[in-house]
Parts: C-alpha cells; sequence; structure tokens
C-alpha cells in the first residue's frame, strides 16, 4: 500500500519522511512535495488548490498501480480529499482518507483571511491561531524572509478554496483534531463524515494544530492501525 502525505501550510516532505519505520510491513510512506520548498525550491509557488491537485495527479502518473491511502494536514487535508476526489473519478477509489487539523471543506470558513496582510501582522497572527512558524525560524530574519513566501501561497490558495458538491467519496475518512487546537472546532472537524458513502471517524489527541507531529499524541499509532486493518483485508 502507499501513502501518501500532503503537509500543512509552508511544509514539506521532512516530517513524514521518519514515519515509514512507524508503518506495517508493506506500507510505503510517500511524501506529496509541493513546489518552492526543499528540492522543489526553484519551482514557481502555487496559490490555487487546483492547480496543486492537478500536479500531484501528473507525478502519480507514472507509478505503478497500487492500494493507495491518503493523509493530509491543515491545509495538506484539502488537497488530500481533493486529490483522493479526483482518483476515484478516474476509477482509483482509495482505500483510505485521513486529515488532521482543518474544518470540512464543504462548510463556510470560520477564520479570518490572513494571506492579504503585510508581514508582521501576518506572522503574528499565524502564531495566535495555529502556533504555527517555529521560534528558531523567527529568530533568524533571513529564514523567515525565505518561508513568509511559501506559507503566505499556500494560506492564498487554501482561503482561495471552493468546494465543487459532487458524488461522496466511496471509502473511509477519518477525522484528528487537537484537544487544544485553537483554529478547529470539534463540529466542524465532523462534518467531513458528510463526504463519505463509507465508515467516519472523529478522533482527538492531545496537542495544538501539529498534533500529528508529536510523537507523543499517539496518532501515529492511529494512522498505524487504520492500515494494519486495510492490508489485510
Amino acid at each position: 500500500m502507499r501513502l501518501l502525505c500532503f503537509a500543512h501550510a509552508g511544509g514539506g516532505s521532512a516530517p513524514f519522511v521518519r514515519w515509514g519505520a512507524a508503518m506495517p510491513e508493506g506500507v510505503a510512506v510517500c511524501p506529496v512535495r509541493r513546489p518552492g520548498r526543499e528540492s522543489a525550491y526553484s519551482q514557481p509557488l502555487l496559490r490555487d488548490t487546483r492547480a496543486i491537485v492537478d500536479g500531484t495527479l501528473r507525478a502519480l502518473q507514472p507509478l505503478p498501480p497500487c492500494p493507495t491511502a491518503l493523509y493530509g494536514h491543515s491545509f495538506g487535508a484539502l488537497v488530500a480529499y481533493e486529490v483522493a476526489a479526483a482518483m476515484q473519478a478516474a476509477g482509483a477509489t482509495p482505500e483510505l482518507l485521513i486529515v488532521s487539523a482543518k474544518p470540512a471543506p464543504h462548510i463556510p470558513p470560520a477564520l479570518p483571511n490572513l494571506a492579504h496582510l503585510p508581514d508582521e501582522q501576518f506572522v503574528r497572527e499565524l502564531d495566535r491561531l495555529y502556533g504555527g512558524i517555529p521560534g528558531e525560524v523567527k529568530a533568524v530574519p533571513e529564514l523567515l524572509e525565505l518561508m513568509l513566501p511559501v506559507i503566505r501561497a499556500d494560506v492564498a490558495a487554501s482561503e482561495s478554496y471552493r468546494h465543487a458538491p459532487g458524488p461522496p467519496l466511496r471509502c473511509p475518512i477519518v477525522a484528528c483534531s487537537g484537544r487544544d487546537d485553537r483554529a478547529v472546532e470539534p463540529e466542524r472537524l465532523r462534518r467531513w463524515g458528510e463526504l463519505t458513502a463509507c465508515e467516519f471517524a472523529a478522533l482527538e489527541f492531545p496537542g495544538g494544530h501539529f498534533f500529528p507531529y508529536d510523537p507523543g499524541s499517539g496518532f501515529l499509532g492511529m494512522v498505524r492501525e487504520q492500515l494494519s486493518r486495510r492490508i489485510g483485508a
């Protein structure tokens, strides 16, 4: 099985590289790297979710057919959902979609838009809502200057996203939240259940917005269990 992983706004593939050792035997962890970061640094940034999804689908085309699960965190959850829907429309319905720290995409957003704000205010609001930029990055102006356009592009893509009604997914969805996440209300997360014709679970974990990256949250154990069930089916 292939597990496609989609990071939060501004995120890259690094957090997922270490996940392989925690997965069941036979699962390949495949981080999906968006343009403008890491080894794709020279590629133009994308500010449109549809363009990101289309680029992801093109990147997947050369890969051999394989049962696929998808995971997306925060903005990555939107991308993962849209990729799952496109795979289903092409006759390759995924086995599972896991999302975290993102309200369901078909309900109106409750948070204010941030992408248009000046840099200082943009950083301040990201910190207030998500605790999102590490202190070691903010402490180095040159590093922050490199990171801000990447984060801003992803935030702009998330804020301009509009859900297009379509058939429900024919795969289970597991929607996860952090107990102390100020940006995601549990009832808005539970509405992911309206987007699948299969099983749905809403799970809560200790931590804030970035709980999946905390080894002590238990999140990776849940992912392993979910994938083990599908491999053994």
